[in-house]
């Protein structure tokens, strides 16, 4: 079905400026289930309905709550389908403020292994001479869950091994 532009409805790039997203993203959204095909105009222009846009203003909002689209697009259709999707939204944010709390212990570790490092960045820039590149970021513990890279003695850090 073909439709006109009117007041009531508005074409992607509007709205894509009114919510500060993409077009692209919409398209997407389309393409993904989370918003209904809008109808289109003559030309094949989208048409966006208030309703259609308030959905799409849910879906970024629950986005910027750390949802996956995914998590969303069950929401959705829980209220599509008559049911209150606010248990599973509360469930969902359970989940997400676990990942949250789990980020931010690994965060505060490596804030404390930085803080250590660069205590003794001073002696260990010391030793730049010896480094293939910098001493500071070559004897560095890798972070904790980081995996180890080891990188092969140079001939300058070899010889120096030896004579050690």
């Amino acid at each position: 079905m073909t439709a006109r532009p009117n007041a009531r409805t508005l074409l992607a790039g509007d709205v894509a400026k009114q919510l500060s997203i993409g077009v692209q993203t919409l398209h997407y959204y389309e393409r993904e289930g989370l918003i209904p095909a809008p109808e289109r105009t003559e030309a094949g222009y989208r048409l966006y309905t208030s309703e259609l846009i308030e959905r799409i203003a849910f879906i970024r909002k629950a986005q910027t709550l750390g949802l996956p689209l995914d998590e969303i697009k069950d929401i959705l259709d829980l209220a599509e389908q008559g049911a209150c999707p606010c248990g599973h939204v509360q469930r969902a944010l359970s989940g997400k403020l676990v990942e949250v709390n789990q980020k931010l212990r690994q965060l505060r570790s490596f804030q404390r292994e930085l803080v250590a490092l660069i205590e003794r960045s001073g002696e260990l820039s010391a030793r730049c001479d010896e480094a293939q590149i910098c001493s500071i970021v070559e004897d560095a513990s890798p972070p904790d869950g980081a995996r180890r890279v080891t990188t092969p003695l140079t001939p300058k850090r070899a010889s120096l091994q030896k004579q050690v």
